[in-house]
């Protein structure tokens, strides 16, 4: 899965990067540990990141909520992960999805993005306690998650938009640190390919990313709590 990641952006130079129209968000983010929403205390903590979709045939960037919350879901935050939709091995995404009620409507209806990402942390599943890694792009910026978006209406009338990180196969480095899934990147070539093409298109770009794109860090363990968000993460042993 693909359940924290890292950004540190001014939103200008992430729009800028991104190549998405109107005028920039002000300020930007810095986020070293973003978990997807959850509830403390009986109540949700919202999170947002960007996302960028296609809007009138031009790349757009909005703050959206993660975990997906599914346009039946009434506003409210799931029971059950929705931070990633999982891809099946040996089957085309489109049968798989079907299978999966809170995505396969963002699906059917073409609700596709992709959401930018300084890195990600994966856990080795394989140590006790789990070893976390940092993965980072090794020649891009930002990494660029395929996703899938919904919007849902509480019953107070509130709109949420959200959206889901789409998982994959792992590569050969994410095996090497222990771990079984990995998110689908899409590369600056193919961004359009994801946002606007045929499903059938689309679907064949959910494939694992090249490892050698990608470097993994050891963390601090102090990762594991989702509310310790700070750069003392990032000291760390040498890049395997």
């Amino acid at each position: 899965m693909c359940g924290r990641l890292a950004i540190i952006a001014l939103f200008r130079k992430l729009q800028d990067y991104l190549g998405t129209v109107g005028e920039p968000l002000p300020g930007g983010i810095e986020r070293y540990n973003l978990p997807p929403s959850y509830m403390r205390g009986g109540k949700p903590v919202w999170e947002k990141v960007p996302v960028v979709r296609m809007v009138d045939g031009q790349r757009r960037m909005d703050m959206l909520t993660w975990p997906l919350v599914p346009h039946w879901g009434r506003g409210q935050l799931p029971k059950y992960s929705t931070a990633n939709c999982r891809s099946e091995p040996g089957q085309n995404f489109s049968d798989s999805v079907k299978k999966k009620p809170a995505f396969r409507g963002a699906w059917q209806r073409d609700q596709r993005c992709l959401i930018p990402a300084s890195w990600f942390y994966e856990w080795n599943q394989h140590t006790k306690p789990k070893t976390p890694y940092r993965v980072a792009p090794l020649n891009q910026p930002f990494f660029t998650f395929a996703g899938l978006w919904d919007r849902s209406v509480s019953d107070d009338g509130e709109v949420i938009e959200s959206f889901t990180i789409i998982t994959t196969e792992p590569n050969q480095l994410l095996k090497d640190i222990g771990h079984h899934r990995s998110p689908v990147i899409i590369e600056p070539d193919q961004w359009n390919t994801w946002l606007t093409s045929i499903k059938a298109m689309a679907e064949y770009l959910i494939t694992p990313p090249p490892a050698d794109e990608m470097t993994a860090t050891e963390v601090s363990k102090a990762i594991n709590n989702p509310s310790f968000d700070d750069k003392a993460l990032l000291n760390t042993p040498e890049a395997i």
